[in-house]
């Protein structure tokens, strides 16, 4: 290109802006119908009389902040590729560098352009979003300037990110398809590894729907999704609080959006004119994106193929190698616009070796992960997301200990789990257990190790000391852990209610009159609509009642009638009590207890709650058996 020494061009800043029109009308369109308009509808069906037209308003404009977030990933890349669109012809790279303008400049005016396409449709909803709730004497000032900045802020980042994308890409249609897959891809290189993982290596655990922290920021439209919102708050008679969530995080995307662009337009400046139609426009990135190709198609078609054909450890391997091997090729003909490639074997050949390896490393376990069981020693904490077995009446045991005698019998059970990895038939005793492990290692490193297990074990063997039987025993004994997993110590939370369930609720020699089905009709309708949803056979408690169960409970516990629990001694599920706890941040989490018949404490608070509860609520039953 030939230099000149203009840094703005406001005559091809304006030819773009009219050029390409349709992009930036059609984003302001879509805002226009969503706010404003949407807004002016609402607000002229509200009664005059009962106000509230202020609420309304930063409703509606906290309510569309996911849809700037799709709005913003759709319209920047079609923005992008509008505005260096010129990139991708020959004849328009020619002509543009001609034209008496320096590589800074043109970079600068096509690059505010498509900006303007997000920014100024932004500004301009937000504005009259403003002037139609005045209109009806509402005051959104605040809620408009956060969603202008949330705009903006996400604008600002995938647009950058689009551009460039537009730096490596030589063909128009390579932008998008770039910017999508830059887009998922940490995400989907996590989830496909993980699945991988969690499909050869016995104990590996990874929680569907979770990313490690640098996958979550490497994948913004997760990340902003989760974390970025208007927070609206309306208390009783008093004006709306507005407060924008996650500001932090858009300020980091931000700062992300301008590295962006430094190297979008130090990519610009050394681009070659003659790259134009190329699907890579980079040279050295090239190779990069042929490995790159042949790599995530091996992933992910050989673990379709594999779904497809049968989930067999032979099949995944071939078909990957396969895979692997075609989408070398593949990408060696994109890259040379022929399909004479087959000479070029070496790198397909690798790539398939490549693969074998990764295969023989997870297959034959050559890092020891399946094996690896820390020492106490090493141990600085333990938390427990799931420990449960046949006689364990409680939907799965939480707790986290630093004890060095419980973390010693975790231990033990990890061993065992280890131990029983290539299969395991009971013989001897008739009595077997299964147990359900899910424990996380704190190390004195500073590392973690995750891993969890479904096993069995004998519960003949609970008196021999280092069994898994006797240290599963030990852990049930522990009351300071048995009060955590049954909610008896959260003094920090609030009770929010509890759920009585009886699974004879609806025996009919229970009840002195009333059919079985009156009885379960009039039940359902007095259970609260809970999110746990209506199940027949279960009363809801709140305030004091809730309050004197959980009471009697714990007296019950700390007499040792309620929560005991013993390797090879079923419980008893008739009865259950879900107590439902509410933290600072207003999040609900439950804690189940049985409710044995040597729960005295608890069964007579029933007793007392249950027949004024049911005439309260109009219950045509009467008399209710607990025994």
């Amino acid at each position: 290109m030939r230099s000149g020494t203009s840094f703005f061009n406001g005559t091809v800043f304006k030819k773009t802006a009219a050029r390409y029109w349709p992009v930036w009308a059609a984003y302001l369109v879509v805002w226009l119908v969503t706010l404003p308009l949407n807004l002016l509808m609402q607000l002229q069906q509200m009664d005059p009389d009962f106000g509230g037209y202020a609420g309304r308003v930063e409703e509606v404009l906290a309510s569309s902040c996911q849809g700037l977030l799709v709005a913003a990933v759709i319209f920047a890349p079609l923005a992008a590729m509008a505005v260096f669109s010129h990139l991708y012809n020959n004849r328009s790279a020619n002509f543009f560098g001609m034209l008496p303008v320096r590589r800074e400049g043109l970079f600068l005016t096509h690059y505010l352009a498509g900006l303007a396409f997000l920014l100024v449709p932004d500004l301009i909803v937000g504005v009259l979003t403003l002037l139609v709730g005045a209109a009806f004497g509402a005051n959104g000032l605040m809620a408009a300037l956060y969603w202008f900045v949330v705009a903006a802020g996400e604008g600002f980042f995938f647009y950058s990110f689009a551009v460039f994308c537009g730096m490596f890409a030589g063909h128009i249609l390579a932008l998008p398809a770039f910017y999508a897959i830059f887009n998922a891809l940490a995400a989907a290189l996590i989830m496909m590894f993980a699945f991988i993982c969690s499909r050869f290596y016995y104990g590996y655990y990874w929680m569907e729907g979770t990313l490690p922290r640098v996958a979550e920021w490497l994948t913004p439209v997760f990340k902003l999704s989760s974390e970025v919102w208007i927070k609206i708050t309306i208390p009783p008679d008093a004006i709306p609080e507005v407060a924008l969530q996650g500001g932090g995080t858009l300020a980091i995307y931000a700062g992300a959006a301008l590295v962006l662009t430094v190297a979008a337009f130090l990519l610009y400046r050394k681009r070659r004119l003659e790259t134009a139609g190329d699907v890579v426009a980079v040279a050295p990135m090239k190779p990069v994106f042929k490995y790159s190709v042949s790599f995530c198609a091996g992933l992910f078609f050989g673990w379709v193929t594999a779904l497809v054909l049968g989930e067999s450890t032979e099949i995944w391997i071939a078909a990957s190698v396969v895979w692997a091997v075609a989408g070398c090729f593949v990408a060696q003909m994109i890259l040379d616009k022929s399909f004479k490639v087959f000479k070029k074997w070496k790198g397909p050949v690798v790539m398939g070796l490549v693969f074998c390896a990764l295969f023989a490393v997870v297959c034959f376990d050559l890092t020891g992960f399946e094996t690896r069981v820390p020492d106490a020693a090493d141990v600085e904490s333990v938390s427990v997301s799931d420990l449960s077995s046949s006689w364990d009446s409680r939907w799965a045991s939480e707790f986290e200990t630093s004890d060095p005698a419980r973390i010693g019998d975790l231990i033990i059970l990890h061993r065992a789990a280890v131990d029983q990895r290539d299969g395991w038939e009971p013989t001897g005793s008739e009595d077997i257990g299964d147990v359900d492990l899910e424990l996380s290692y704190h190390l004195k490193s500073g590392g973690t190790l995750t891993r969890r297990y479904g096993f069995y074990l004998d519960p003949g063997r609970v008196d021999e000391q280092g069994s898994p039987a006797w240290a599963l025993e030990r852990i049930y004994g522990d009351p300071a852990l048995m009060a955590a997993d049954l909610g008896f110590d959260r003094a920090a939370e609030t009770l929010h209610h509890v759920i009585y369930t009886d699974r004879d609720w609806f025996d009919s020699d229970k009840y002195a009159e009333g059919t079985p089905e009156d009885i379960a009709a009039g039940v359902q309708e007095l259970t609260p609509e809970y999110e746990y949803g209506r199940t027949y056979g279960q009363m809801t408690f709140t305030g004091m009642d809730a309050r004197a169960l959980l009471d009697a409970a714990k007296a019950d516990f700390a007499a040792g009638r309620l929560g005991q629990f013993h390797v090879g001694q079923y419980q008893e599920t008739r009865r259950t009590l879900d107590f439902t706890y509410q933290n600072e941040e207003g999040s609900l989490s439950s804690a189940r207890v049985t409710v044995p018949d040597t729960a005295t404490e608890t069964l007579a608070a029933l007793e007392r709650i249950i027949p004024a509860f049911l005439e309260h609520e109009g219950f045509t039953g009467t008399e209710q058996a607990l025994g």
